[in-house]
């Protein structure tokens, strides 16, 4: 009788990651607001998450996710993501391309600031 051949499972693959394209939608300057920037991000071509920010801590810049606020049994204000990542390498991945697009942002602001401050200089209006 012949006997069934059993294969050792393959080790687990790692699910590559979806593309990720992230964009600053503002930059928030207002005074005393820990509030840096508001971000999109476009995974896979196929999903959206609006909401995402760039918060300032006492440990530094972080991103925050968007989330939905409730009271619990206790009476204290609660915070639930409405999106996470799954894994540390997807929440790594998310992170960082938010901080680039945030970076980028802030020099392309400044680029800019600099720029009006030549014109204004020179005597130079801009055009309205």
């Amino acid at each position: 009788m012949a006997t069934k051949r059993t294969t050792a499972p393959k080790a687990a693959q790692k699910p590559k990651l979806p593309s990720v394209q992230v964009r600053i939608d503002r930059l928030n300057d207002y005074e005393g607001s820990n509030i840096k920037a508001f971000a999109s991000a476009n995974i896979g071509g196929a999903f959206a998450i609006h909401g995402i920010k760039v918060v300032d801590s006492q440990k530094g810049l972080f991103v925050s996710m968007p989330s939905n606020s409730y009271i619990n049994a206790e009476g204290n204000k609660r915070y639930s993501d409405v999106f996470h990542a799954v894994t540390a390498e997807a929440r790594t991945e998310l992170n960082e391309k938010v901080m680039k697009a945030y970076e980028q942002a802030l020099e392309e602001q400044q680029d800019e600031s600099e720029d009006e401050s030549e014109e204004e200089s020179q005597g130079i209006t801009p055009n309205m």
